[in-house]
Order: structure tokens, then sequence, then C-alpha cells
């Protein structure tokens, strides 16, 4: 889908497919009874995520934001995760839109969880190759770190075979927190769901959308309580919300979701509880 441009830059919300995870988990201490309705679980307790990334174009840079789950997963790894490649795969939202691997040339990665980074990479006949020849790689030093010596909650979430080849191929660039990428492109760093999330901001003629990657995963969690189980620092992450989502309301950001299955993006402004839709991007 076409979204809205951000001045130079066109906007493409590119669908990479769907996977499940635990609903409590991605809900964390919110009760079941106040999550399900708008967040339907399956018979195992998992809800339906989308994979969405962000491919933005000024005409001469062509950067993909997130790269999704990626096709080289085990069977057992497919059923446990139910990922459903059926309707959408990262190639044929690209090649709707009219663009190919070959026409990328910048990848940046929020964070190297293997649901965001696993597409990176691919197998071309047995041999692990990038999976856009002509593209920059970019990640946050610090979340490169925290991926090569991931903490025992984190471990199952970063999988090396998704990243390591783009650091031997020197493909791979680490910028610091709040780095500037390209003219229009720059990093928001947060920490609490894990070390060096970089969330992106594209910005042109006072016009901003940011990509909230994992800190406002799903359109629930804009409601500041709803915090992901899955985060290193509960704590943490609701105050980098708060400070966040004040910011969006204040400048009127465009918030881009990667795993909402039914909301692309929205903006919001303050309310007297929670945080209110004032325009929205639906699939």
């Amino acid at each position: 889908m076409q979204l809205e441009n951000i001045g130079k830059w066109k906007v493409f919300a590119l669908e990479s497919g769907f996977f499940k995870l635990d609903g409590g988990a991605m809900m964390g201490s919110v009760p079941k009874v106040l999550w399900e309705n708008e967040n339907p679980p399956d018979e195992f307790n998992r809800i339906e995520l989308s994979m969405r990334c962000l491919l933005v174009d000024d005409g001469e840079n062509v950067v993909m934001i997130e790269t999704g789950i990626g096709d080289k997963n085990s069977d057992k790894f497919i059923k446990m995760f139910s990922i459903d490649h059926s309707t959408y795969t990262l190639s044929n939202t690209l090649s709707n839109h009219g663009y190919d691997y070959k026409n990328i040339t910048h990848v940046i990665l929020t964070h190297l969880h293997f649901d965001h980074a696993g597409g990176a990479l691919y197998y071309d006949e047995g041999v692990l190759k990038p999976r856009f020849p002509n593209a920059k790689y970019y990640i946050s030093k610090r979340n490169w770190l925290a991926a090569i010596k991931p903490n025992s909650r984190d471990r199952a979430s970063y999988l090396s075979l998704n990243y390591q080849l783009l650091k031997d191929n020197n493909l791979l660039n680490f910028i610091a927190d709040d780095s500037e990428i390209l003219k229009g492109i720059s990093t928001y760093t947060v920490n609490g769901h894990t070390k060096g999330q970089q969330l992106i901001k594209v910005s042109s003629n006072n016009r901003v959308l940011v990509f909230c990657s994992d800190l406002i995963p799903l359109k629930s969690h804009l409601k500041l309580p709803w915090i992901m189980g899955y985060d290193l620092n509960a704590a943490l992450t609701l105050n980098e919300k708060k400070v966040f989502l004040d910011k969006a309301c204040k400048n009127n950001w465009l918030l881009f979701f990667y795993h909402d299955p039914s909301y692309i993006a929205v903006q919001i402004k303050k309310g007297d509880k929670y945080y209110e839709i004032i325009n929205e991007y639906r699939r």
C-alpha cells in the first residue's frame, strides 16, 4: 500500500507475511479479558501479527526498513510460530510496486530479533547470501553487541544465522544512537525492549513518519501500561513510551506499526485517559 508522501519520500507499506506469538506474552501484565476481543487468540493462545516493512524512495535512495522473518526457517520453526507466507511475501509486495531486491540501496534494521532481521539473508542452492545484493545494511552498534552476546532471556530471539554473514562480508554498518543515516532518515533509540533498538524517522518539510518497531508493536500498545512480556525492562519501556507518544502528539507524527495485522499507521492526540487516534491507515 502506498501512503502519503513525506516530502520528497514516496512511502510504501510492504506486507511480508504473518506469524503468531503468545497473546499473554505480547500483552504482558494486561489481563486476557481486556485484550482478547481486539487481538483474538487461537486455540494455543497465540495472536496474529503482521511483519510490515517500510519502503521509502526519494528518486535516488531506495530504503528498506526491516526485512521480515525470511524464508530459510525449518519446518519446526514455521509450525511453532505459524509463519504464513501464503498471501504476502516481501518479493511479491515489492514487485507489486515495481521494485526488486536489487533496487534497494539501504537496509535499516531496527534490531536483530529473528522476526525483524530474518529476511536479510537467504539460501541460494544451499549457499547463504545477502537478500539485497546492492544494499548497505545498518544496525545500531549497541544492538549488535546485544545480539552477539545475548543474555538468557534474549537468546532465543537472536539467531546469528540471520546477520553474522553481513558482518563477515563487511556489509554491515554500525551506527551510534540517534544518528542520521541519510538526509531525512534518522534513528530514535530506545532500550526497554532490547538494548539499542532504533526506531526510524522519515522527515521532510515538517512531516514525520516514525517506524515504531517493538516500542509500539500493535495499536493496543498505545495504552501506556500495555507492555510486552518480551521486553527486558518494562519500567524503562513505560518511560520511553510516555516520552515518545507525547512527542508524537505534540509534533503530529505518523506512527507506523510493524506488527499490527489491521492498522498500518496512525496519528494521535492526548485523550482524558489514553492517547486517541485522529487519523489512520488500515490494511
